[in-house]
């Protein structure tokens, strides 16, 4: 069995081409034992992404705080979720998550331990950065 506080896992940025002031939490992952599921945290900043995409496994979220858009590319709108809200995105379903100037948003989502590629509707080639985290305010201010 495993007990953590979201706040002892390390935050990390989402690298994923396209994203943008995003970032996730791995609160329950393989090498904790985990051999279906894992449990992931994420955070999007006011402006912050995930790039539309999909993948060949379902997924669910869950919204704890705050409010974003669930971006549904195949319908060509956004819909907006917040706090209780609870989602259920099947396999191969195109999707994104989208934060407004004044949005912030933290979340679950729970899904498969062994996943295929994900497959993304649009990349970019522009750097990732998180303008967000501490150090990376100190990185610019030294520059």
């Amino acid at each position: 069995m495993k007990k953590v506080h979201r706040t002892d896992v390390k935050a990390e940025v989402v690298r994923e081409p396209g994203a943008k002031e995003a970032l996730h939490r791995k609160l329950i992952d393989t090498p904790d034992g985990a051999d279906r599921f894992v449990l992931t945290e994420f955070e999007l900043a006011p402006n912050g992404s995930t790039p539309p995409h999909y993948h060949e496994w379902e997924h669910e979220i869950y919204i704890i705080e705050g409010s974003m858009g669930l971006v549904k590319p195949d319908e060509g709108k956004t819909e907006q979720v917040g706090p209780g809200d609870a989602v259920f995105i099947p396999r191969n379903e195109p999707h994104g998550f989208v934060t407004g100037p004044d949005q912030t948003c933290r979340f679950l989502v729970v899904a498969p331990c062994e996943r295929p590629p994900v497959r993304n509707f649009f990349l970019s080639d522009d750097p990732y950065e998180y303008t967000q985290l501490p150090e990376y305010a100190s990185a610019q201010e030294a520059k």
